[in-house]
């Protein structure tokens, strides 16, 4: 900051800049303090408190009494804000610690600190960065280590709470007692059960997020919230109904689930599907059908979807529905996003949903890194170097395509023959193709990178009415 900004935002009223810094992460908000005399005791006023282990506490810090150590200062640093602070408004609340054994008091003392100041916004996140998935915690014996946090009572009968996150420790949602406010809730790396008792008092709940669970006793969800995100849960049930009215954005990822919606009241606009990237078989078997009929069914219910993203798995397993009531109806979809590694099993059900997807406008190819043992050999009969070469027509795409997009583009010959088949179908007249964005990823070596550029440059000179971009992918 250059010290005429500096002097200009200095002159603001306190009041304004407590409001200015409230907005900044905590950390940064902690550095204001330098700035000058005046903003020495500034930070203190903020209404949003986050204590972060990994904002003190080094990861590479591998000898275990040094990393404890470290950890005691952490909790001193924070005891120590906090006694300067005592009279001060509280509205967000945040603890972050991923090894909690020997601190358990600590940290169940920040909690009953958060709830006294009767927050609005509270997060406990005890998960350790080095878990994978709920399998490396799910064990008695790793549970037992790690789930000693207690989460006080007083947290239950919290009634200002408009946001909760709880990872990583015990929680019953049962308990909550009157949530009325929730308007966002996100559990993760714990068993859950119960969860239908809170939603059925979560009247205001706008957003679900629930990550890395397991024992989900889920049978039946109802509410009127907008958004919903599973990631990754083990269900004691293989199947699930929801009564959702006002659902916008559903988010699903995880092992194959058979979902059941209440269609005639439902209209979800945002659909993202992923059951993972790869079958372990070659060849279809019965198992594969019936899977294929699940997922076409599923389709079928979600076919109002004006934006749908689908994964490997759907692809290679839609095509093996063999019977005509379940097989995949005409969707709504106008922006659809392919999650492939445009291997030869995965061709024909991209074109199945080519063709099912009459109004489509937009396609997006996000590639994803091949397998090192994937086999480029024909599949049922299927040769990918000819595939798109033959009559494959997508007629309605003529009228209404205009955009394809390809993330992590790599020039290969997969890529560049679907991307001709694509353009063949805008130059047969009805043309509504209007440009193709392909996006190198980042990190790609200078001379793989000009041969890809010098590709799509190719592809450009052959496209007389379609504008073909290329670009450097962004990091997220």
């Amino acid at each position: 900051m250059d010290s005429i900004q500096q002097d200009r935002l200095s002159s603001l009223p306190d009041v304004l800049l407590i409001v200015i810094i409230s907005f900044l992460p905590f950390k940064e908000c902690v550095r204001t303090s330098a700035l000058s005399r005046k903003w020495r005791y500034l930070c203190q006023e903020t209404k949003n408190l986050s204590f972060r282990e990994s904002d003190f506490v080094s990861p590479y810090i591998t000898d275990e009494y040094s990393r404890f150590a470290a950890c005691a200062s952490f909790f001193r640093f924070v005891d120590n804000w906090l006694s300067r602070i005592q009279d001060q408004v509280v509205e967000s609340f945040e603890i972050c610690f991923s090894n909690p054994v020997g601190f358990e008091h600590k940290i169940e003392a920040l909690i009953e600190y958060a709830v006294s100041k009767r927050v609005k916004n509270l997060v406990i996140d005890l998960s350790n960065p080095a878990w994978r998935n709920y399998n490396d915690i799910s064990s008695v014996c790793v549970s037992y280590l790690h789930f000693i946090v207690t989460l006080p009572k007083s947290v239950y009968s919290l009634t200002t709470l408009e946001s909760l996150k709880i990872y990583g420790c015990k929680f019953d949602p049962s308990r909550l007692t009157n949530p009325v406010l929730l308007r966002r809730l996100s559990i993760g790396w714990m068993r859950l059960e119960n969860l239908q008792s809170l939603l059925s008092k979560a009247t205001s709940l706008l957003s679900l997020s629930i990550k890395e669970c397991w024992g989900v006793d889920m049978t039946w969800m109802a509410g009127q919230f907008r958004e919903l995100v599973l990631e990754n849960l083990d269900f004691s049930y293989m199947q699930c109904s929801f009564e959702l009215p006002r659902i916008h954005s559903l988010k699903y990822s995880g092992q194959v689930f058979d979902f059941y919606f209440d269609t005639m009241n439902v209209i979800i606009p945002k659909v993202y599907l992923d059951f993972g990237e790869e079958r372990e078989y070659d060849q279809p078997t019965q198992s594969t059908r019936i899977s294929g009929e699940v997922i076409s069914r599923m389709l079928n219910d979600l076919r109002a979807a004006s934006t749908l993203a689908v994964c490997p798995y759907i692809l290679q397993t839609i095509q093996e529905c063999k019977k005509p009531f379940y097989m995949l109806q005409p969707l709504e979809t106008r922006d659809l996003v392919l999650r492939t590694k445009m291997s030869t099993k995965e061709l024909n059900g991209i074109i199945i949903l080519l063709k099912n997807c009459p109004n489509l406008e937009t396609i997006s190819f996000d590639i994803l890194p091949s397998s090192p043992f994937q086999r480029t050999s024909s599949y049922e009969g299927i040769d990918p170097k000819t595939y798109w070469m033959q009559n494959r027509t997508c007629e309605s795409l003529r009228k209404t395509l205009k955009v394809v997009v390809i993330r992590n583009f790599g020039g290969s010959s997969n890529e560049l023959n679907v991307l001709r088949y694509l353009i063949r179908l805008a130059s047969g007249g009805g043309n509504a193709l209007e440009r193709i964005e392909l996006y190198v990823p980042n990190g790609m070596e200078e001379s793989q990178a000009m041969v890809v550029f010098a590709k799509a440059e190719m592809l450009q000179r052959t496209s007389k009415h379609v504008q073909v971009l290329c670009a450097q992918l962004l990091e997220n």
